[in-house]
């Protein structure tokens, strides 16, 4: 990846962190969407500068920074991020297109990673597709735990637009190489084959 923009949110007292996460990426989707290809890929990828895992004495947390990269300069002009970000102009600080440094601290991938859902969620879907009582529902799903990976993850909170329903889009990130393969990326900027400089 050559070529990069930043995006900083600024909270407010009114206006958390968490909901300008949500608002900020489904503008950034819906502006990729508009550049996908027919196998609905997009030539521009997303990271979180200030992404953390969660630790002991830490939790995990997406941190307060978007960056968008890509090969080609054209391809971050193309997305006219000014256009789709006008209504968060109080909230979001957006850098002018810059060149990725000749030298970084490593690269990483981030990827979406669908969570092994919580006990409730699993219960109030077996009782609509099966009929069941609650009871029922439950009793199937004894001894069930969400996967301790998945409840450590950072997430955003998101809106489908096809089916208008809430869900949380959890964020993996790893270390990885770099790689001369070209890579696409699918319409929120994620791909666990991309390489991403970090810096």
């Amino acid at each position: 990846m050559k070529h990069y923009i930043d995006i900083t949110l600024l909270p407010s007292e009114d206006i958390g962190v968490h909901f300008l996460w949500s608002k900020l990426m489904m503008q950034v989707h819906l502006a990729l969407v508009e550049s996908q290809d027919d196998n609905q890929q997009v030539p521009v990828a997303v990271s979180f500068p200030k992404y953390q895992a969660k630790s002991q004495d830490k939790v995990g947390f997406i941190g307060n920074k978007l960056r968008l990269f890509a090969n080609d300069k054209s391809d971050l002009e193309h997305l006219n991020l000014g256009k789709w970000l006008n209504r968060l102009d109080d909230y979001v600080h957006i850098k002018n297109i810059a060149d990725v440094p000749n030298e970084v601290l490593g690269y990483e991938s981030f990827n979406r990673r669908r969570k092994s859902g919580s006990p409730d969620k699993h219960i109030k879907r077996r009782m609509k597709r099966h009929d069941e009582t609650v009871e029922q529902a439950t009793a199937f799903f004894k001894g069930y735990s969400m996967a301790k990976e998945d409840k450590a993850l950072p997430f955003i909170r998101m809106k489908s637009l096809h089916s208008d329903n809430e869900f949380c889009m959890s964020i993996t990130r790893k270390e990885t190489v770099p790689s001369s393969n070209s890579v696409k990326f699918n319409t929120y900027g994620l791909s666990a084959k991309g390489a991403l400089p970090k810096f």
